[in-house]
């Protein structure tokens, strides 16, 4: 649709250059069905060739269809239908909401936000296999480009930025505005989105305790981790904050075969410790150290964790093979730090995850909410820090632990 509200004729597009799945379609009928109406989406359909109508009538969700045909079908709507920017921005946000089913809400929840700025594109992978995101942030400000994708059509555009702006959402935060500043059909090399995010923290938000139901949900999306850094920061966090473990270590084969840390959050308690080998083939790929509060429900939590454990294994080996890593793998810097910061403070497991929270930048009001407990219990482990490392103060500190460790 152009910028004076003249939609774009409904015609048979080019060959295909790249696919979405089916259930994009069904989106887009089920908006126009209740929002206008039954007859309405008839009306749609017959502004589309013989051949476009004869695939939306036959489209399998699961399947992947010619992207180009939601083209023609979105066209086909704004002309029918004289949709507006809003009226775009709401079929975008009902794709989110229908896309992202109750596990993916709940993964979405558990992630930081930030994470899932950094890596856009991973998110945008499972429904196109065509354009490349980048995006990024600072402060509150949200920006994203979106490069080489198939389409160059701004009312798909339109419908891209309400997706992305409920997507936010779901992270509990506020969004302030939405730009699509810059349109490849306007003549610009890439598209452009801009928005202003209010969140609250950039902290997971636990949530319900996963089931044996929800196993592959999570082992896909564990699978989806672009690197093993990524994967591992996702499973610390999965086993922290859903599974209510109080102690995590997660260990990695690098080179030549040795162990090597690569994520530790929490503290040891009085808890059940469990210990699991991770392998591929009867090789070991890492290993993975915890501690499971003691309860009733405990029974349900190892089950869970047990059927868990070979995709997290598969998902550690292909973060390494497809993502054309090194064979070796070394430790992320943040862990590689904290190991020696350990070492040289010989710090207590709990000095080591404040110090983690203030280098990540945290107050010590946020590392109370993180660690439930009071800022004055998280004022004296950061004193105590300051005193190890001979810190004047926080921002020394974090220079230090940044700079020379």
């Amino acid at each position: 649709m152009s910028r004076d509200g003249s939609p774009p004729a409904a015609t048979q597009g080019p060959a295909s250059t790249g696919f979405i799945p089916g259930n994009k379609i069904f989106n887009r009928r089920d908006f126009v069905r209740e929002r206008f109406g039954a007859a309405a989406w008839d009306a749609v359909l017959a502004l589309l060739s013989q051949e476009d109508q004869a695939q939306v009538a036959s489209v399998d969700p699961g399947a992947w269809y010619d992207v180009h045909l939601v083209e023609r079908l979105i066209s086909a709507a704004c002309q029918q239908l004289k949709l507006d920017d809003g009226l775009l921005m709401e079929m975008g946000r009902f794709d989110a909401d229908r896309e992202l089913s109750t596990v993916y809400r709940w993964f979405l929840r558990l992630i930081r936000p930030s994470f899932a700025i950094r890596h856009m594109n991973l998110y945008w992978r499972r429904s196109h296999d065509t354009g490349t995101w980048r995006s990024w942030q600072n402060g509150p400000e949200v920006s994203a480009e979106l490069r080489d994708w198939a389409v160059s059509n701004r009312a798909m555009c339109i419908t891209l930025l309400g997706y992305l702006g409920r997507t936010l959402e779901l992270f509990g935060g506020k969004l302030a505005s939405l730009e699509h500043t810059e349109c490849r059909s306007e003549g610009h090399a890439t598209c452009i989105f801009r928005t202003h995010l209010e969140l609250p923290a950039d902290e997971p938000r636990p949530g319900r305790r996963p089931t044996r139901a929800d196993i592959s949900s999570l082992a896909r999306e564990l699978a989806h981790s672009p690197n093993r850094e990524a994967l591992v920061e996702a499973l610390v966090t999965l086993l922290r904050f859903q599974f209510g473990c109080s102690w995590v270590e997660v260990w990695v084969t690098g080179q030549e075969d040795r162990m090597q840390l690569m994520g530790v959050s929490g503290e040891r308690g009085p808890g059940d410790q469990r210990r699991f080998v991770l392998e591929v083939a009867g090789r070991a790929v890492g290993r993975l150290e915890l501690e499971l509060p003691r309860g009733p429900g405990q029974r349900g939590v190892d089950e869970v964790l047990a059927e868990l454990m070979p995709w997290v294994s598969i998902a550690l080996e292909t973060a390494r093979v497809d993502r054309s890593e090194p064979h070796h793998v070394e430790e992320s810097e943040l862990a590689r730090r904290l190991r020696r910061a350990r070492e040289i403070g010989q710090l207590t497991p709990r000095q080591l995850e404040v110090l983690e929270l203030v280098a990540r930048g945290k107050t010590n009001k946020e590392i109370a909410a993180v660690l439930g407990r009071s800022e004055g219990t998280v004022e004296v482990h950061v004193t105590n820090l300051l005193r190890k490392y001979g810190a004047s103060n926080r921002a020394g500190l974090v220079a230090m632990f940044w700079g020379e460790l």
